[in-house]
């Protein structure tokens, strides 16, 4: 009895622990576009620095040199097209 007691207390500690990092996050954001800082470095608090974190969003801190132009991906289907037409 006591092993099903500590399992729906995991549980319900687990979903309560999704519901306040959701709720976190949602705030978060709101801060980021109440004061439009999601370029900056840095965020305007801790919550919306958790929905960074949570939702993927980093602010490259290096040198964003491009060495280059982007390769062009429309080369492998004109290749493809010119070699079907023979």
């Amino acid at each position: 009895m006591a092993a099903i007691e500590v399992i729906v207390f995991t549980v319900a500690a687990g979903f309560a622990f999704a519901v306040v990092i959701t709720i976190m996050v949602i705030i978060g954001v709101r801060k980021e576009e109440r004061y439009l800082t999601l370029m900056n470095r840095t965020a305007p608090g801790a919550a919306a620095q958790l929905a960074r974190i949570v939702l993927g969003r980093y602010v490259r801190t290096g040198d964003s040199t491009v060495e280059g132009p982007p390769p062009d991906d429309t080369s492998g289907a004109l290749e493809h097209s010119a070699s079907s037409r023979r």
